[in-house]
């Protein structure tokens, strides 16, 4: 197999774009709560542009990073970023000097627009999800369960027109998910073309969905329960990174997820050609990992894993049958709908209807809660033995795509969640003031329609700023 892990360098140095009269990007568009953008260029050049096109939105985490940290991590923003730089950089830099250009390029240019963000900052946020096992303690050990997301991809026989269908929804806390608004078209000067949907800093997606001009489309779902510390080898993102903009084929995503793997998330991938029309579903814990691949069925992700060996051998989680549980229960119910329902009728309308699914089949009825495909943690008034009642967490978006659009670098999104549901923060912790302390940093959800995400037809970016005179030595944020 042609070896497509090397290491890329990058074109461009911070000094040689010490002075930047445009930026190589613009954003599109911005609507229903989505913010559409585009960057291009060098890896600085790119980043330069992400900084200076979204330092609104990156205000938005320099405000709620350090809430995040404590809820979550149980430490200080400040202690955090240390272990981060610990643990991370040095292979970021040394493997991925590319990726590292692009955030020294996000620093630079939110800081030309008065946020200050540092590198150290952006590794530290880019590596979020694969940081919790650094943190662990008996008392955070209930949180160990991350059920984030469903998902499917079908293809062949299993869809409407034989072509591949995709769907995707975050399940996540509304201090994160508020943020993953944002949709990038990525035109690097080496490599593919791309879309992805991403937090503002991120240099990958985080909810991992995206579309590759090659053809190949992905998304993931998280196989909780893991019971294992990460090596820390290459981090999870860099990697995903790395097969989004070099990776060619189904085979070539492999061996660059496999290679080095530090096991610091835990995957249930699904990835598929609309050039071949194979999907791929992909599970990668540590050591252990599994591939499936059809031009004839279908794969969907419910944060437990399909594989055996890896279920048993590298994680504690026992629902994949349990229908009281949130993934034995969307288990339960993704099957009946994409493997009799929707069997051989799958499109991007019915996807929709899918992943905004509402049926708990322990309870055998409608009912918004958190075993829901469309999860609804923040309206179960029982709980789970993974959080408590009514915890601020559940859908916060969908998205559906088909090869056609897929080939057009183009999506069907909705934010806030796949459902349309609304989300008053002052009602919220209102009715439920254990979550008073949140309220500073939650924001409304509103009722939006699904939308077409598409690119610029015209590529004609470069906007004219002022030239930075002088770069000083980035500053944290503060804890």
């Amino acid at each position: 197999m042609k070896s497509v892990s090397k290491k890329t360098k990058t074109r461009t140095t911070r000094k040689k774009y010490i002075k930047l009269p445009k930026i190589n990007g613009k954003i599109i568009e911005k609507k229903h709560g989505w913010v559409i953008a585009e960057i291009r260029g060098d890896a600085y050049e790119r980043g330069y542009a992400h900084g200076v096109l979204l330092y609104k939105e990156l205000k938005r985490i320099v405000k709620s990073f350090p809430f995040i940290v404590k809820k979550y991590f149980k430490t200080s923003l400040s202690n955090y970023i240390k272990v981060c730089k610990q643990q991370v950089k040095q292979v970021i830099k040394n493997d991925f000097p590319e990726i590292y250009e692009e955030m020294c390029g996000i620093s630079d240019g939110a800081k030309k627009m008065g946020i200050h963000f540092s590198v150290d900052s952006l590794i530290a946020w880019n590596s979020a999800f694969g940081m919790s096992p650094f943190f662990e303690d008996e008392e955070n050990e209930k949180n160990e369960k991350n059920d984030r997301c469903s998902a499917f991809i079908a293809t062949g026989d299993s869809t409407q027109n034989g072509e591949i269908v995709m769907a995707h929804n975050t399940h996540t806390d509304f201090l994160s998910g508020q943020l993953m608004n944002v949709i990038m078209y990525v035109y690097p000067s080496s490599g593919n073309n791309f879309v992805m949907q991403i937090a503002p800093g991120y240099v990958m997606s985080g909810t991992d969905w995206f579309i590759c001009s090659t053809g190949i489309i992905g998304c993931e779902t998280t196989i909780g329960g893991t019971e294992y510390k990460p090596k820390f080898g290459s981090p999870f993102f860099c990697r995903i990174r790395q097969a989004m903009q070099y990776g060619k084929t189904l085979s070539e995503y492999v061996e660059i997820m496999l290679k080095n793997n530090a096991g610091d998330y835990a995957c249930s991938w699904l990835f598929g050609d609309v050039n071949t029309n194979e999907i791929m579903r992909f599970e990668i814990g540590l050591d252990k990992h599994s591939i499936n691949r059809t031009k004839n069925g279908l794969f969907y992700g419910m944060n437990s894993a399909f594989s055996f060996d890896l279920n048993n051998t590298e994680t504690t989680d026992t629902d994949f049958h349990d229908i009281s549980t949130s993934s034995g229960s969307r288990n339960c119910r993704l099957d009946a709908l994409l493997n009799n329902v929707y069997s051989g009728k799958i499109n991007t309308d019915n996807a929709k209807t899918v992943i905004s699914d509402h049926y708990d089949v322990f309870l055998n009825k409608e009912i918004m809660n958190g075993r829901s495909i469309c999860n609804h943690a923040e309206k179960d008034e029982h709980g789970s033995t993974l959080r408590d009642a009514f915890y601020p967490r559940g859908c916060t978006d969908g998205k559906v795509v088909d090869s056609k659009m897929a080939r057009n670098l183009e999506f069907e999104g909705r934010f806030g969640s796949a459902c349309g549901r609304v989300f008053n923060v002052k009602n919220h912790c209102k009715l439920h003031p254990e979550y008073k302390d949140w309220e500073p940093y939650l924001e409304n959800m509103d009722n939006e329609p699904w939308v077409s995400i598409q690119p610029l037809v015209s590529i004609q970016p470069l906007v004219n700023i002022q030239p930075l005179v002088n770069i000083q030595p980035l500053v944290s944020i503060q804890p």
